[in-house]
């Protein structure tokens, strides 16, 4: 059988409910998942019940944001205390850094557009079904982008960084450490530019920072970077996962590589009995 350890759901920014990710990862013979929602876990209340119903084991995750040398860097946290004080005013704290971002993103727009407005975006109430977040869910239905491409041209424009800013990996490690998990550094391929991929010299400085393992087969990771991760993973007693980042279509066109099933490794290939037996 197979693992998908990085999914996420419409409690997030998928488009996909728990019940439709458990089916749909079925369809792939996918039987150990874990969702995995940008620093958030409400979606466990749900799912747990429907793995337990449906022959499926859930491994209890959370995707946290994490910033060193104004690089988003994402630590998928897994197998710890749903309930550690820590962790969750962690998960609390980033999701309100998103929040400021997303009213600094509107408010500056609303000054070249008259349609957008802070006031109404402050009351506005977007589908889960949509997938995304606020701020692309609201630019979307006034028309101003139809997909990621074009919000990522908004972000260049009118972004800019957080008033708040997120925590080093280092102290994310270390806060999903204290509530009983394990950190796992996710996609490393998002981080480094293709013409200077020092893929080896970053995933050592995340494992001199205590990180628990990586997540070696991803959609977009080449046999080469694979087989690099692995290795380092069997060197230093790391754990290896697998995901498929699915986010139910929403972050891509035509041609998405991000879907369950995306990455079909059998459990045996991966290092994770530890997270399971917890």
């Amino acid at each position: 059988m197979f693992a998908d350890l990085h999914i996420h759901s419409s409690y997030s920014d998928g488009t996909l409910s728990p019940a439709e990710i458990i089916e749909k990862a079925k369809s792939q013979n996918i039987t150990l998942i874990s969702i995995c929602d940008h620093n958030l876990i409400d979606s466990y209340v749900e799912i747990e019940s429907l793995c337990r119903n449906n022959e499926v084991t859930i491994i209890p995750g959370v995707e946290i944001t994490s910033v060193m040398d104004d690089t988003e860097y994402h630590i998928l946290g897994y197998g710890f205390d749903m309930k550690n004080k820590a962790l969750n005013h962690l998960l609390e704290y980033n999701r309100n850094v998103y929040v400021d971002m997303g009213n600094s993103l509107i408010e500056k727009i609303s000054a070249d557009y008259p349609s957008v407005s802070l006031k109404e975006f402050l009351g506005y109430e977007r589908s889960l079904k949509n997938g995304g977040w606020d701020s692309i869910d609201y630019l979307r239905n006034k028309g101003l982008v139809t997909d990621w491409e074009g919000y990522s041209e908004i972000l260049r424009k009118y972004g800019s960084p957080p008033k708040q800013g997120f925590l080093s990996p280092t102290e994310v490690i270390n806060i999903v450490h204290a509530a009983g998990g394990y950190a796992v550094l996710a996609h490393l391929y998002h981080y480094e530019k293709p013409d200077n991929a020092d893929y080896k010299k970053k995933a050592g400085q995340f494992i001199n920072m205590g990180i628990d393992g990586f997540e070696c087969y991803y959609p977009f990771h080449t046999p080469e970077l694979t087989e690099l991760l692995v290795k380092l993973c069997h060197e230093h007693d790391l754990l290896i996962t697998a995901g498929s980042d699915d986010h139910g279509g929403f972050i891509g066109a035509p041609g998405d590589k991000y879907f369950i099933g995306a990455v079909k490794i059998k459990i045996e290939r991966l290092k994770v009995s530890c997270i399971k037996e917890k």
